[in-house]
Order: structure tokens, then sequence, then C-alpha cells
């Protein structure tokens, strides 16, 4: 089926239509069972994650954590690989799926809520005594930064207020997310810090230019090298309200948080360009 429903409509010339062409092949390949397929496979007992390989006899326990817009869809098909390998899950998104395993949670995107913050407190508390025989998959969708949330220090209400303001501020999703990152026990490598010692294997979907995985979701699993003083600096310069210095939090620097974890960015805009460039010289057409 046509992903671009009115295709024959705009395909009224042939450099149009090869044009269009050209645009379906970028976005059949970001569509979820496509991107899945190609990036997620199962041999027998080891999962193979891109290049990586995990050999799921290893494990006692095989774990799914997944949050943001996306992540419900692909934890879905993940569950339906992994069947009864997969030990337990848990997933906050705005879209439902019917789930056998995971538990599901219904979120919200772009502030915050309590909702979120309660998800998040039960996947803090419940993956808090991880040990070296589980292996922990994480699915890292966009809107992650507002689904997995647990204030370090302010209220929740100060929180949604620092959340609107900071939509508002211009600042981009970089220096948005580095305020985040300051402000919370999961990010910026907070809830790497939470699963250790488990093996942990993050399937990134990425929703940030330049696939910065410190900035994917405020980087949850990944360690980061920003400091406190970097986050003051910005809510100065973009004049957020209302948040203290004792509001902040520094991240973990300890390597032995992020020895046994691989972050693997599964998509981004560069599949979809990739697929439209391979497409392009199909046709004959030089690209860049």
């Amino acid at each position: 089926m046509a992903i671009i429903k009115n295709f024959d409509v705009l395909a009224i010339t042939p450099q149009r239509r090869i044009l269009l062409e050209i645009i379906e092949t970028g976005l059949a390949s970001i569509q979820p069972e496509e991107n899945f397929n190609k990036t997620v496979r199962l041999e027998n007992d080891t999962l193979k994650i891109l290049d990586s390989k995990y050999n799921l006899s290893e494990f006692e326990n095989v774990y799914l954590i997944g949050f943001g817009k996306g992540s419900s869809t692909n934890s879905k098909l993940l569950e339906n690989l992994l069947g009864d390998r997969l030990s337990e899950g848990y997933v906050i998104d705005t879209e439902e799926k019917d789930f056998k395993k995971i538990k599901f949670t219904k979120g919200t995107h772009p502030v915050v809520s309590q909702i979120n913050v309660d998800f998040t407190f039960k996947i803090m508390d419940r993956f808090s005594k991880m040990t070296e025989r589980d292996l922990v998959i994480v699915v890292v969708c966009g809107g992650g930064s507002a689904m997995l949330e647990h204030p370090h220090s302010v209220s929740i209400e100060q929180k949604i207020e620092i959340e609107k303001a900071l939509l508002k501020s211009g600042a981009n999703i970089m220096e948005m997310n580095k305020i985040r990152q300051h402000l919370s026990d999961v990010k910026g490598g907070g809830l790497a810090q939470i699963l250790y010692p488990a093996t942990v294997a993050s399937l990134i979907y990425s929703d940030v230019p330049g696939n910065d995985i410190t900035y994917i979701a405020s980087g949850p699993t990944a360690k980061v090298d920003s400091t406190i003083m970097d986050a003051i600096e910005l809510i100065s310069r973009f004049n957020i309200p209302n948040v203290a210095k004792e509001s902040f939090i520094d991240n973990p620097h300890e390597e032995k948080y992020f020895k046994k974890v691989r972050n693997h960015v599964v998509l981004s805009n560069v599949t979809a360009l990739s697929a439209m460039k391979a497409k392009a010289q199909d046709l004959g057409i030089a690209a860049v």
C-alpha cells in the first residue's frame, strides 16, 4: 500500500513521479516493521541488534523498558520476536498496543505529568536490584524526555512549569535536554546507573539532528559530559524562572555504570535519506 495517499494525483509528470517514488521509498524505510526487520534479528538463542550479539542463554532474565512516541509499536515487535524468552516488560507511550507480557501505561507528551512520574518511579523501584545475569532491553523513542521522568528535587508542579517555559524559550532540543538531564534522576545516564550491573541493550529511535545519544530522550543510558553549571548557564540565558541551583543533580560519570551498556541507533533521519539516495541511484540519478 502506498504511504503517499494521493500519489497518483500528484504524479502528473514523469519527473514528479520519480520524485514521489524517491520520497515513498524514504517513508517506507522508516516504517516500524520494515526498520525492525533490518536492524533486529533472533537466531536460535542469539539476539542480534545491528552488529552486536547477545546470547540469551547466558541470562536468567530478559526485561524490556520502553518509553516515548512509537515505543509501544517497537516494543510489541520485540515481544513477538522474543516470545517466552521475554520475562517482563513495561512501556509508556501515547498509543496503546495489545501486549501479552508487557505492562502498558498511557503517558502524556510534550509535558510531563504525574502519570509519567509514577511510571518512572515504578521502573526505578522494580529495576533497582539487577544482577549480572539480567539483560535489559531499553526502547528509547522521541518524547522520552517527558515520558520517562522522575524530578530529582523539584515538585511535579514546578517541573511542569519548567517544561512549559522551556518549550516557549527558543532553546533547541540539545539545550533543553541538557537542562533536563540535571533536573532528573533517570536522564543523563541515570537509568544506566539504576540498571547496573545488568547488561543493557538500548534500541534508540532518534528524533535529534546529528543522533547524539546524550540528547535523544535526554540520554537515559548514555554517559554525558555536561555539568550542573552548564545547565545553570542555560537556565539564565533563556530566562527560565523559579529554578534554584539546589534543584540540579550531577549525572553519573563512573565508567562502571556504562561498561555493559550498548546504545544502538537503529533509526534516524539518515535511515530515510540513505534509502532515498539508493532509490535515486537505482533510477539512474546521481545523488548525495
